[in-house]
């Protein structure tokens, strides 16, 4: 592999940050954001909304939980050319302090830390849509 391929690595690192802002920021946001537009409307259309919600937290979790795999898998190759003697793919894990010739896996707190983000995302989006009460008191 030659360094162009390094500088792939690195731009689809980018498509991997934006995931994870679209899932824990933007995806939130937008369920408040329609559950409160929504509000008064029937059971039967906010319960709709609600499933539509529900569909689109466990998607993106399954669409983030893909981009961080492949995150591991780029680095792991990395780790692979940087055994093979590719110079940048040395400097580049050793300045992120990362090994060289092995494979380079998720730590456990991330999975948990997914798994409690897509919990709190599917709580949430059942609250906002079917119990919040909007009104001001």
């Amino acid at each position: 592999m030659s360094e162009l391929d390094v500088f792939g690595f690195i731009g689809t690192n980018r498509t991997i940050f934006s995931t994870y802002f679209l899932s824990g920021v933007l995806m939130p946001l937008s369920v408040v954001i329609v559950a409160y537009l929504f509000r008064n409307f029937s059971t039967v259309v906010r319960s709709g909304a609600m499933v539509s919600g529900l569909i689109g937290v466990v998607m993106l979790a399954f669409f983030t939980t893909a981009a961080q795999n492949a995150f591991f898998m780029q680095l792991t190759m990395l780790s692979t050319m940087a055994a093979d003697g590719a110079e940048v793919a040395t400097s580049f894990l050793t300045t992120a302090g990362l090994p060289i010739g092995e494979t380079i896996n998720p730590p456990g707190w991330m999975l948990a830390l997914s798994f409690v983000q897509v919990i709190i995302n599917l709580v949430l989006t059942v609250y906002v849509f079917l119990f919040a009460q909007w009104e001001n008191s």
